[in-house]
């Protein structure tokens, strides 16, 4: 069969939708003849039907050095490069485009998306206008126009939208355009009654039903959200945002073999996709894989060499494989990116005191290089001041911050951490009769713990993401967000005073104890050996004697006093010595 015969088969197979078929026969003409211009620009158009617009760039370029003159090469290869991102050499294309057939009203329409993508709406505009009065029936062109105030004038593109679809109903793109905008409004009625319209119009579009996903996951809707991704990528195998949105739903229900396939498949297509590496190295994080982690969030940092929170996440990761000082400068180049980045702060926080665990000059230096940076964050200044044995006046807003960011996991986090003393104060309580407080209540693992009939709870904390989830929990007769020692001063309709893992961070005791004075007490401390009253660790929190506490009850006018020793929790894969005091006036 001779290659022209073979060429229009191949053509015909392309006009027919049969892209595996139009490729397998162009290919074999290329192996038999390698520099056929328009096999090489046909090539080029499948892979561009198929989105692959990096891979249909070098076909469009070869076909161009063969026929450097052909206006058609240049507008596919402009088109891909556009598509690519690469809109300064989409541009140069289409300008050269002009040059040899300034005629092609698609040209003008493809311009205005580059300088709406730069928002140089103007000259978008202008470039639309060029196109229609070129042909005032351009409907693309019209459509795109329209929608083109979406960004700076939302009404006035569906005004304008509305009415170009009393005159062109039959046009799919009209009704998808509104779908979007009502998305984007939250009128997702609205969205799904447009973009059903849509699908009528136009029921082999990958993108309506990657719309429909968008629609029915914001609204809940999972198993039909997750039906429309697949008949997105049924309808177009290398729909890049249907493959990714259907990744990050397998990943967050732990259904990781399907989301890792998918996560895959996107890099083969869109290797410099930053959201499908960036998930996926989350994803692989949980799952433990620490190496494919590490490797995958590297990849992410060159993508996107300014994400705060890829900085993070690689941060997180070198921490767990004790690589402190690459893990302590990752982190303060997030907070570079983003300062105001608590987990970040905390994270950092968390690495210098494993670091000095070994290396107490590497760890001083970093938190003072942290400190001389950002000389106002409170967890750079707690930091220090602990490494360095001071003590820093107000704790209320490094506390405050310190539980907002910990409220979400916190419960998890102390799970592993094999945290007894709930559990540990029931049993030396027993039933607690009468109007207890709960100090520093947190998610409310306390007051789950004693709540019963015949008490009436009142839980106080600093952090109102903390009181959140003690809220939730349905024990607390009263929540109030409020530093310990000020609720201590203004109320006294109490009975009991409970303060579990709060003497950490008051450190000297005094104010506590004298402002309990008459009230039954449950407290812990952290157990400290020798002869010092209290000692601030290089991880900020306190440990306290216990015979010198004994000694403050006794001067506060506590006689009843029982301690029990135990581990209050696990820290860095050690038990953490502590006691629970019980002192009753």
């Amino acid at each position: 069969m001779d290659y022209d015969t073979l060429f229009q088969r191949a053509l015909q197979y392309f006009d027919a939708g049969n892209l595996v078929a139009a490729e397998d026969t162009a290919r074999q003409i290329i192996r038999a003849v390698p520099d056929q211009p328009d096999v090489l620009n046909l090539l080029g158009l499948i892979a561009q039907n198929k989105g692959l617009h990096q891979q249909a760039g070098p076909y469009f370029a070869a076909a161009i050095r063969q026929q450097p003159e052909n206006a058609v090469f240049y507008f596919n290869l402009a088109f891909s490069l556009r598509a690519a991102g690469k809109d300064t050499e989409a541009l140069y294309n289409f300008n050269k485009v002009l040059q040899l057939a300034p005629h092609i009203k698609e040209t003008y329409n493809e311009i205005a998306f580059i300088f709406e993508n730069r928002h140089q709406l103007d000259e978008a505009r202008r470039y639309w206008q060029t196109a229609l009065q070129m042909d005032n029936r351009y409907i693309i062109a019209a459509v795109n126009l329209a929608n083109s105030y979406r960004l700076d004038n939302p009404s006035k593109a569906e005004e304008d939208l509305r009415r170009l679809s009393l005159d062109w109903p039959e046009i799919s793109l009209i009704w998808y355009d509104l779908a979007w905008l009502a998305y984007n409004r939250k009128d997702l009625q609205e969205a799904l009654h447009c973009l059903e319209k849509a699908a009528s119009l136009h029921p082999k579009s990958d993108v309506v039903h990657y719309l429909f996903g968008l629609i029915f996951q914001e609204s809940g809707q999972k198993k039909a959200a997750v039906e429309n991704f697949e008949q997105a990528i049924t309808l177009n195998p290398d729909n890049i945002n249907a493959l990714l949105h259907l990744a990050d739903i397998y990943s967050l229900d732990n259904n990781y073999r399907p989301a890792e396939k998918l996560y895959k498949r996107i890099l083969e297509l869109a290797p410099d996709n930053f959201a499908a590496c960036n998930n996926y190295a989350e994803m692989l994080y949980r799952q433990k894989r620490l190496p494919e982690a590490l490797e995958t969030y590297r990849r992410a940092v060159i993508i996107n060499a300014q994400s705060a929170e890829v900085c993070n996440n690689l941060g997180v990761i070198l921490k767990d494989l004790k690589e402190y000082t690459e893990a302590a400068a990752l982190f303060i180049n997030a907070l570079k990116l983003n300062s105001h980045q608590t987990e970040t702060a905390v994270n950092l926080a968390e690495t210098i005191t494993l670091l000095a665990q070994t290396d107490d000059s590497a760890a001083l230096r970093i938190a003072q290089n942290w400190h001389n940076l950002f000389p106002n964050d409170p967890f750079a200044t707690h930091t220090l001041a602990a490494l360095k044995g001071e003590t820093v006046a107000d704790t209320q807003v490094f506390i405050e911050k310190l539980f907002d960011n910990f409220a979400d996991n916190y419960e998890l986090v102390m799970q592993n951490l094999d945290y007894q003393a709930p559990l540990a104060v029931r049993r030396i309580a027993g039933p607690l009769v009468g109007r207890i407080a709960d100090l520093g209540c947190g998610s409310g693992l306390v007051g789950q713990a004693v709540k019963t009939d015949q008490n009436y709870l009142i839980g106080v904390d600093i952090s109102s993401k903390m009181l959140q989830q003690a809220k939730a929990k349905q024990v607390y007769d009263e929540l109030i967000k409020e530093d310990i020692l000020t609720f201590l001063h203004r109320r006294f309709d109490f009975d009991w005073v409970l303060a579990i893992d709060v003497a950490g961070y008051l450190g000297v005791l005094d104010e506590f104890v004298a402002s309990c004075r008459g009230k039954n007490l449950i407290f812990s401390i952290e157990t400290l050996a020798g002869d010092q009253v209290c000692q601030r660790q290089k991880n900020g929190r306190f440990k306290h004697n216990p015979q010198a506490v004994q000694n403050l009850l006794r001067q506060n006018n506590f006689t009843n006093i029982t301690i029990e020793n135990l581990s209050l929790r696990n820290e860095n894969e050690h038990p953490v010595a502590g006691c629970i005091i019980k002192a009753q006036p």
